[in-house]
């Protein structure tokens, strides 16, 4: 795993840009090459070609493959990081009423937005509420049964998650978790060892369950980090972008500076019908809208971690809850 410092993490995020701003510099190398050829040039093309080939090759599973379908029909899913300050209560109730969702996550909500989505428990009755004036509030509601439903702290008090069994009109069953783990960044916390740590001991009590299972929350990472693809390996689920496009949600306000923070992943059995960002409603991330079907007799391979793996997950938890000890403490 590389440092989880936010400085180095921080290209990860960047790497379509990146990637953009190094075929620019390729083209500028070719004209001077056209006009006078030298070695310096030469050697300036073929490192800036490697690199290239490099970003292409991290980003290149995300490319769109022409596997996402237009059809919305199955289970409906609204994903939203509605960021705490913001006040436009009424444009999330909007879309909810218009997309009229199975099941509803809200992150980032406080009182404030406790209150301003009460009418949605009349819509979806079944709910798990966890507001916090922390930006770590999480909301979920559901319309569909819910067999059983709970609030995880898996790494931090001051960081909840949702999981919720739940069972579809015809009798299929499958397990929902909601997540939204603290990112790495100069303003939030100076590593992702919170971070890597939630999404690893989750990935860890996936890999031991055999109950058809979607994720999906504001991972504050990218989908082709590091941290995503071993957690994507270590729970044996699969990423839903691969083949189907990058999805980029944040932040809302500069389309150029995007990339995918909020991630889907789920298990075989169950099939993503349609993946979809869609229009702002005054937060920094945009709503991301899923469709998806629990297939007849999905079943969910339960694959225990190895002693290797078991391990990682282990000296990463340590690592992530006495981070948690002393960068949640400090932020008081």
């Amino acid at each position: 795993m590389p440092s989880r410092h936010w400085f180095f993490r921080l290209f990860d995020f960047i790497r379509l840009q990146l990637l953009a701003l190094l075929l620019l510099i390729f083209l500028v190398l070719l004209v001077f090459a056209f006009k006078a050829w030298s070695s310096a040039i030469l050697l300036g093309l073929v490192a800036v070609s490697v690199t290239i080939f490099y970003q292409l090759w991290v980003v290149a599973p995300y490319f769109s493959k022409g596997s996402s379908t237009a059809a919305s029909e199955g289970i409906r899913l609204l994903s939203l990081n509605v960021m705490q300050q913001n006040n436009s209560y009424q444009k999330v109730l909007d879309l909810v009423e218009r997309l009229a969702p199975d099941i509803v996550l809200l992150m980032e909500t406080d009182s404030n937005w406790d209150k301003a989505m009460e009418s949605l428990e009349e819509t979806h009755p079944q709910h798990i509420k966890i507001p916090k004036d922390n930006k770590y509030g999480m909301q979920c509601y559901t319309r569909l049964e819910m067999v059983q439903g709970e609030a995880k702290y898996l790494i931090s008090e001051e960081h909840p998650s949702v999981r919720m069994e739940l069972r579809t009109a015809n009798n299929r069953s499958f397990c929902f978790w909601g997540i939204h783990p603290p990112p790495p960044s100069p303003t939030e916390k100076p590593t992702a060892k919170q971070k890597d740590a939630e999404l690893l001991k989750l990935a860890a009590l996936l890999a031991d369950s055999n109950c058809p299972t979607l994720v999906a929350g504001d991972f504050n990472v990218v989908c082709w980090s590091q941290i995503s693809k071993r957690f994507a390996a270590l729970s044996k689920l699969k990423d839903a972008r691969i083949g189907r496009g990058f999805f980029s949600t944040f932040p809302a306000r500069w389309p150029l500076l995007r990339f995918p923070l909020d991630l889907l992943f789920h298990s075989k059995g169950i099939r993503i019908n349609q993946l979809r960002v869609l229009e702002p409603v005054d937060s920094d991330h945009l709503p991301l809208f899923t469709a998806f079907e629990i297939q007849e007799h999905a079943q969910k391979e339960k694959e225990s971690l190895n002693s290797e793996e078991r391990q990682e997950v282990q000296e990463t938890v340590v690592a992530g809850k006495a981070a948690a000890q002393k960068e949640n403490k400090s932020e008081g």
